[in-house]
Order: structure tokens, then sequence, then C-alpha cells
């Protein structure tokens, strides 16, 4: 049950600030107390939940500091990342990443059967190429754990935000500066495809920004 209720949290399906007394989740997700005590304190230890003796639990609030942190982090190392890339790839490694971009846009563009998740596994799967191609594999194993503010803030950024289009055009515009091996212009798309979400996140959420994040 704990796994359950941390995907839902994750996934936003349980909200930011949103109430999850013991009563409202055994209702959920049709189980006892016991296991749902259980997992509320795990959660709590992990950042996720609020517990407020006498006042119920809630679903923690997106650290706002905690996100732009992250995403300096990420900044910094993949502007390293994609430097080591362009200096080892091959013409059919960059043949992949193409194949990625086409992915991405085609899951986009099928309407029909769309799903955000997939769409997201196949934004990070480019991501993924890098890291493995230039022997980073334990960073990207790092980055893939789920930090709760993080993890958040870019499902808000995709499913409240709609982002799907600029994500695509910035995917397109990594594989171009690739494939010309142009590092002159990393730095550039790595950080509007990284800080980009927050200025679309600041936009949306103007008026209720207070609702769903801290910003300390």
């Amino acid at each position: 049950i704990y796994s359950e209720i941390e995907n839902d949290i994750l996934m936003l399906k349980l909200k930011p600030g949103q109430l999850v007394s013991e009563n409202i989740l055994r209702t959920r997700y049709n189980v006892s107390r016991t296991p749902i005590r259980s997992a509320l304190s795990r959660l709590a230890g992990v950042g996720l939940v609020n517990i407020v003796p006498k006042s119920g639990s809630r679903v923690s609030m997106i650290n706002m500091e905690i996100v732009k942190q992250i995403i300096y982090e990420r900044f910094a190392l993949e502007c390293m990342i994609m430097k080591d890339y362009i200096a080892v790839a091959t013409e059919g490694d960059i043949k992949k990443l193409e194949m990625t971009v086409a992915q991405l846009n085609n899951s986009y563009k099928n309407a029909k059967y769309f799903k955000p998740d997939k769409f997201k596994e196949i934004d990070l799967s480019m991501h993924e190429l890098l890291y493995k191609k230039t022997g980073h594999t334990y960073l990207w194993e790092q980055i893939r754990k789920s930090e709760p503010n993080y993890t958040r803030f870019c499902m808000l950024d995709m499913l409240e935000c709609k982002n799907y289009e600029q994500v695509i055009l910035e995917h397109k515009q990594i594989y171009e500066v690739i494939k010309n091996r142009d590092t002159s212009k990393i730095e550039e798309i790595v950080k509007k495809h990284l800080y980009g979400g927050i200025d679309r996140i600041n936009a949306t959420f103007s008026n209720k920004f207070d609702e769903i994040f801290i910003a300390y």
C-alpha cells in the first residue's frame, strides 16, 4: 500500500496540501488502519506527507527552493554530459537520438493513444542515452531516483502547463546541437530546457502558488 500511495502522490492523484487522514485512505484503498498508519509514517519520513497531531495528515507542499537547486545541479551536469557525448558519439549513436526525438513526436501526435507517462519515459530515455554513452550510468540512476519535490514539479509542468510541444521542440534542438557537434550552443539549450518549467509554473499558478508550493 505504501508504493501505491507514494505513486499517487508523485503522479499528483493526491495533490499537494490534500488531507490524507487514516479514514480517508482506508476508504480510498480499501485496507485496514494498521498498514495505512505504517505507510503514512514512511511517507512522512521521505517528505511526501506532513503529519500534524490532532489535525491529521496532509500531502506535503512542493518546496520550490529544492526544485531550483536540483535544476541548478542538473544544468551543470548535463552541460558536461553533452560536451562529453559530442566528443565520443558515433553516427550510429546520433541516429539513436534522432529516433528517440521521432518517437517523442509520434507519441504526442497520436492523440487517440497518448499517455503522459509514456511521453515522459521517452523524454527521459533521450537523456539516458547521453549518460550511458559517456559512462555516467551511476549519475543517471541517481537522477532517476524520485525526489518528491522535483518529480511533482515536473508532473505539474507536464499535466497542468501542457508543456508537450515545448519539450519536443527542445529535444529537437538538443539533437541538432549534438548532430552539428556545436558545443557553443550547449549551455543555451540546456538552460532553456531545464529552467523553462519554472517560467511555465509561475505563469500557470500565479494566482494559487501558495496553495501548492512553499518558496523556501
